[in-house]
């Protein structure tokens, strides 16, 4: 069968080439990363201005902001306990899609009249989906880890890091055309559009990524 990411040479031009086995994880870890890029640079880089606009309180923002790390501190535990029962590649997978499916509730949020409830759905949404993506973060490193050999790590966190900052930035001018040419609500419902495309295929990425076997001994 045809290797698929044999001439992918752009994206392995380092002095030690790279062992065949090994560039199907480095290639997906590369693009899910890129992919989340674009959900940064627009609906986490937007998410917060846009409930500033509908009216949000300085409380309000600040529980959107610091929602992540208050529900990491309560689930951090349970969720390494409820990893640790599964195959760490679909304890992975299956909580990124729990968490990024709540980006797609985002989209149609502008079509609520009330610009302080949409405010508090917000929150309850970032609060509710941070659940799973506390699992989500703890098990990615450790998947990480088993999927990458330790000589090749430094690498593959600079590559994925290089494209994330690529995509943030594109996405992000992008966000910011899209927001300057259309109306308020319909604006904003692209963006969050864009984070949720973006949040879709960083998953679809995370399906591709395995464990790679271990030396004996």
């Amino acid at each position: 069968m045809r290797n698929p990411f044999r001439n992918l040479r752009w994206l392995y031009r380092t002095n030690q080439p790279i062992p065949a086995g090994y560039r199907r994880n480095f290639f997906h870890l590369t693009f899910d990363m890129a992919w989340f890029g674009v959900l940064n640079g627009s609906t986490i880089a937007f998410l917060s201005i846009y409930a500033a606009r509908l009216g949000g309180t300085s409380l309000q923002l600040g529980l959107i902001t610091a929602a992540p790390a208050i529900i990491n501190i309560i689930f951090a535990m349970p969720a390494a306990a409820w990893l640790k029962q599964r195959p760490i590649e679909w304890g992975v997978f299956s909580t990124s899609v729990m968490m990024r499916s709540f980006y797609l509730l985002l989209i149609p949020l502008a079509f609520l009249s009330s610009n302080s409830l949409q405010v508090w759905v917000i929150i309850l949404i970032v609060l509710v989906m941070n659940i799973p993506g506390t699992a989500l973060t703890v098990g990615f490193n450790a998947l990480f880890g088993e999927a990458v050999p330790i000589q090749w790590r430094g690498y593959v966190a600079g590559l994925r890091n290089a494209f994330y900052s690529i995509f943030t930035i594109v996405s992000t001018l992008a966000c910011g055309w899209v927001l300057s040419s259309m109306s308020f609500r319909t604006g904003y419902q692209m963006v969050f559009a864009m984070g949720f495309v973006g949040a879709a295929l960083s998953s679809l990425n995370l399906w591709f990524i395995r464990p790679l076997p271990q030396p004996n001994g």
